[in-house]
């Protein structure tokens, strides 16, 4: 917020720690941090607030006891609000701050808004970068949060890309952001099993598409895929003709050394089945075969119970 003061209007603001917050009754402390800004020589209290746990009616209330240990004005700072919410402070004169959209301070005669930001639309299924940084963080031994930075160079991929992704996630309620230094980091909220279970509403099936290549040595050293890689893990009979998965760059780069079959016309079985996926399989893979949870919703659409009832077995006997 700090910045955005000072970057915005021009001024010298600064910020600092109000020792008084540790005085408060625990009902004015939770979900919230405290922090007094001065401005040009005007003290004011910042109360940093959860748009999802604020409430408008319970905090008029509390701002008379806050009154007792704060004479001063009083400004709330949010990351985000609706624009019914923005009306209703202002209604009430309170003074907030949103950064990068607005600011509504009329005890300083600051009132801007710059941009109305647009409701975030609820997240219904992930992208596929925001999927694949998810997996990549959930296969991790530990759990030591990640550098966005730090994640871009792992996963082989743009900040840029990594920023949207964490957004996702974030949105989705399945990561956590934290910002130490110049650094955002990042870390889920969740671990194992449980992880899965809270994302698999949000999982998309990784293949764009299935087609039959005739086998050769620039396939060797691609992951076994569908129903091959499931019965590498269960009890499942293997299929007769083996299946295997190729990233969609790699296949825009390896198609003109591909020789594409039609089963229906073909007299040996000396081919084999590629799926294309959205993102690359192979950071991923483990022992030759693609990861667990994009196998599982790879088949998710299966009606074969025998595949269903793999792919549970699979799943319980993995080790989170």
């Amino acid at each position: 917020m700090l910045a955005y003061l000072n970057e915005v209007l021009g001024l010298s603001a600064q910020e600092g720690p109000w020792p008084d917050a540790q005085r408060l009754p625990l009902y004015l402390r939770g979900g919230r941090d405290y922090a007094t800004l001065d401005v040009d020589g005007a003290k004011l209290l910042v109360v940093y607030a959860k748009q999802g746990e604020f409430s408008l009616p319970a905090f008029q209330k509390q701002m008379k006891k806050l009154r007792e240990y704060w004479a001063g004005g009083i400004v709330l700072c949010f990351e985000k609000l609706t624009a019914y919410q923005r009306k209703a402070l202002i209604e009430q004169r309170l003074s907030f701050v949103v950064p990068g959209s607005q600011i509504y301070v009329p005890c300083l005669g600051i009132v801007l808004q710059e941009r109305m930001m647009p409701e975030q639309k609820e997240i219904e299924r992930l992208s596929a970068g925001a999927q694949f940084l998810l997996l990549y963080l959930l296969y991790q031994k530990d759990t030591e949060p990640r550098s966005k930075v730090e994640l871009a160079r792992q996963i082989g991929t743009s900040g840029m890309n990594v920023t949207r992704g964490v957004q996702e996630l974030s949105e989705a309620g399945l990561v956590k952001t934290e910002r130490a230094g110049r650094c955002d980091y990042v870390s889920l909220l969740y671990s194992g099993r449980q992880a899965y279970e809270k994302a698999s509403q949000y999982l998309v099936t990784p293949v764009q598409k299935r087609i039959f290549v005739k086998d050769s040595s620039n396939l060797l050293e691609l992951p076994l895929s569908g129903e091959t890689a499931l019965a590498e893990m269960t009890m499942l009979n293997p299929p007769a003709v083996s299946c295997k998965a190729i990233g969609k760059r790699q296949y825009r780069s390896a198609q003109d050394s591909l020789e594409q079959v039609d089963p229906a016309w073909s007299m040996a079985q000396d081919y084999i089945a590629l799926e294309i996926w959205k993102y690359d399989p192979r950071p991923l893979a483990r022992c030759g075969l693609v990861d667990v949870v994009s196998l599982a919703v790879a088949l998710s659409a299966q009606t074969d119970e025998r595949i269903q009832m793999a792919v549970d077995a699979m799943l319980e006997g993995y080790k989170w």
